[in-house]
This record gives structure tokens, C-alpha cells and sequence, in this order.
């Protein structure tokens, strides 16, 4: 099973200082990596639509008066980042449903990219973060903040591990070696991360939009 800590070593390995047995350790090591670990969990957590975190509900709405919009929602305590908000009607595509395409510019487009782009604002209102929009009947597609280390992929973890060696290095380390350290492990979290993002999208599936040749003979 993954743990906070196993990522910790892992980033500390990259950066060669040693193991830690838990965060709460009055080392060094254990005290950075707790200030940094869950900063830089939450960084990852927004670089993508990750499928392990990506979440979509609706949304709750209040009684706060937002001006210039009609409608005020409240913004989920596990959001970390808004990727879309979806309206009511909106149907999602499935099976022959790219069928329902429209012929724009001689181009067929598939159903996905004209989907409504609704638009909204985030507010803070006494201490709550309120999303104003003039639409009603709201979801919410969003990256989830996500604590339990299990539900990361192996990939998102090894990449996780390099971007928080990359800020453990100068202050565990020390400048001198800490730099090259902080340079290296930067150049592998982004080789990682292209990877991580590019086996994440492999496990989602669309059905392609027909061409305009086989939607005609239809």
C-alpha cells in the first residue's frame, strides 16, 4: 500500500538524504517534507483532469446576492480546481450519439466540442468561496483534493516524488549541491508527468465522430 511516507523517501532518495520512519520525526528531513508534502500533492492534483480525482456532482445553491449574476453556488470544500460547469440539459455523448453533429465551416464537428461553455465567477463571500453564474441546475466537473496516497497511479506518484525532491533539495541538502539536485529533478518530474498524463488518458474512450461521407449516406 502507498503512504505518504513511502512518497516522501522516494523524493528524498531522488535527492540522496536518507529515509524517514514518519512525519512527525523532529528531523530535518521529516519536517520538510511535511510542510511541502501536502502543497505539492495539491499542485499535482490540479495538472491535469486526473481520473482518479476528477469529480462531478451538483452543485448546492445560496442565498448570498451576487452582482451582475443571477444564481449563487457553493463551491465544493473538495475543489481544487474548476475544469468545467455542465447545465442540466447538456447530454453527454455515447454510442451513435456523435450522429447529432452539426455541419459548421464544412467541418463535422463531434457533439463533446460544442458543448456550452458556461460562464461564472468565483467570489468570496464571509469566508466562503461562491461561484456566481446565470444558469440554473448546475454540475460541476472538477480535480478533487484527494488525500488517500491509493488512489494515485503509480505514474502520478513517481512524478510526484521528483517535484517534491525538486523542493527539498536547496533546504535538506544545502544550496551548493542542493541547485544541480533541484535542476535534475525538475527535468524528470516533467518526463514523468508527460507520462503519467499520457496513461491517464488512456483509460477514457470516446467514440469517434463519423466523417461527413457516412453521416450523408445515413
Amino acid at each position: 500500500m502507498a503512504s505518504e511516507v513511502e512518497t516522501c523517501n522516494m523524493a528524498l532518495s531522488h535527492i540522496r538524504a536518507g529515509s524517514i520512519n514518519s512525519l512527525t520525526e523532529g528531523s530535518l528531513p521529516a519536517q520538510q517534507c511535511k510542510l511541502w508534502y501536502p502543497i505539492i500533492r495539491n499542485r499535482m492534483l490540479k495538472e491535469s483532469a486526473w481520473g482518479f480525482n476528477r469529480k462531478i456532482r451538483a452543485l448546492s445553491l445560496v442565498t448570498t446576492e451576487i452582482f451582475n449574476w443571477a444564481y449563487a453556488w457553493q463551491y465544493p470544500t473538495d475543489c481544487l480546481k474548476i475544469n468545467r460547469l455542465v447545465g442540466a440539459h447538456e447530454e453527454l455523448a455515447n454510442a451513435d450519439a456523435d450522429v447529432v453533429s452539426r455541419l459548421l465551416d464544412s467541418q463535422l464537428l463531434p457533439l463533446k466540442d460544442m458543448r456550452t461553455q458556461i460562464s461564472y465567477e468565483v467570489f468570496n463571500f464571509d469566508d466562503n468561496k461562491t461561484i456566481g453564474t446565470n444558469e440554473a441546475d448546475l454540475r460541476i466537473d472538477y480535480a478533487a483534493k484527494i488525500t488517500d496516497p491509493n488512489l494515485f497511479t503509480d505514474d502520478f506518484n513517481i512524478a510526484f516524488s521528483y517535484l517534491l525532491a525538486s523542493v527539498l533539495a536547496i533546504p535538506i541538502v544545502g544550496a551548493e549541491t542542493g541547485r544541480a539536485l533541484r535542476s535534475d529533478s525538475v527535468q524528470l518530474y516533467k518526463e514523468y508527468l508527460s507520462a503519467a498524463l499520457a496513461n491517464d488518458l488512456n483509460e477514457q474512450y470516446e467514440t469517434p465522430a463519423l466523417s461527413e461521407f457516412e453521416t450523408i449516406r445515413r
